[in-house]
């Protein structure tokens, strides 16, 4: 759903339409528990962290500039509050945002066992050499060439310009190539 599609039930929603909220809430849900789910690891703290997402979004709706895109402030106020879920003392995270993705990159068949290994290591290479990588870096490198999503929409959604995300990417693709070679990860 684009911008000029959510903008009437933003503005239904601002004026206290709770079927219009519950609307975007329905929408919009899915990204973000996708997005929390990339933070934390575990789809419990994704639920609740994306339930705190839309109190907070409901608590400053009469706040939010209606020429500003919703989804960029909304996925601002989201990834903040998946960051300050982190910084927690008690949350201790196993591994980093998007460690699952690279994980279960596709490759492993099991019916060439050979061919499976190979999978196995280049994903575990592919991992290593990520850790190199900043958070935002990372992050975009996951959502754009892992994940294959569009740089656009994941410059909205980040809350950065296009240009900016062109550019993070260029240069976590070169640390990722660099760290890849280090790792014998490229041949």
């Amino acid at each position: 759903m684009d911008e000029r599609e959510l903008k009437p039930l933003v503005e239904a929603s601002r004026r206290g339409d709770e079927q219009s909220f519950r609307s975007l809430v329905d929408q919009l849900s899915r990204p973000l528990m996708a997005m929390a789910y990339r933070y934390t690891g575990d789809w419990e703290w994704a639920r609740d962290l994306t339930q705190e997402t839309w109190i907070r979004v409901h608590e400053n709706l009469a706040r939010f500039e209606l020429e500003r895109s919703f989804t960029s402030w909304l996925f601002a106020i989201h990834r903040n509050r998946c960051r300050d879920h982190l910084r927690r003392s008690w949350v201790q995270r196993e591994y980093s945002p998007g460690d699952q993705v690279i994980q279960e990159m596709g490759g492993v068949s099991g019916s060439d066992p050979e061919k499976d290994l190979e999978w196995t290591e280049f994903r575990e290479r592919v991992l290593a050499a990520s850790s190199h990588l900043s958070e935002t870096q990372r992050e975009v490198f996951l959502r754009v060439d892992v994940e294959q999503g569009d740089q656009k929409e994941v410059a909205e959604a980040l809350g950065i310009r296009f240009g900016t995300l062109r550019t993070t990417l260029h240069f976590a693709r070169k640390k990722m190539a660099a760290a890849l070679l280090e790792l014998g990860g490229i041949t």
